[in-house]
């Protein structure tokens, strides 16, 4: 492989990384406008969360990217509750 191509492949999947975590990010913002909105709204303010049958490619794009978001913190937190266990960290029993 020549060094062009592993320049270019690293080039992509830096960004698409960057893309992924823009995602996630995004559906963070989504989901915290959800639940600050959720106080004066109730439950309604996440049904906007949910796309409805027909909804165009946004509406879908922001529901997956709060389900990405919700997938990151769950994997980061089991993540890093394995690590310390691996660990042997005496304080997490």
């Amino acid at each position: 492989m020549s060094a062009r191509a592993v320049v270019s492949q690293s080039f992509v999947g830096r960004i698409a990384i960057l893309l992924v975590w823009s995602l996630a990010l995004w559906g963070a913002l989504l989901l915290a406008s959800a639940v600050t909105d959720s106080f004066s709204e109730g439950s309604a303010a996440f049904a906007r969360l949910v796309p409805a049958r027909g909804a165009n490619f946004w509406s879908w794009l922001a529901g997956l990217c709060v389900i990405l978001a919700l997938a990151v913190v769950f994997v980061g937190g089991a993540f890093l509750a394995t690590k310390r266990l691996s660990r042997g960290d005496e304080r997490v029993q």
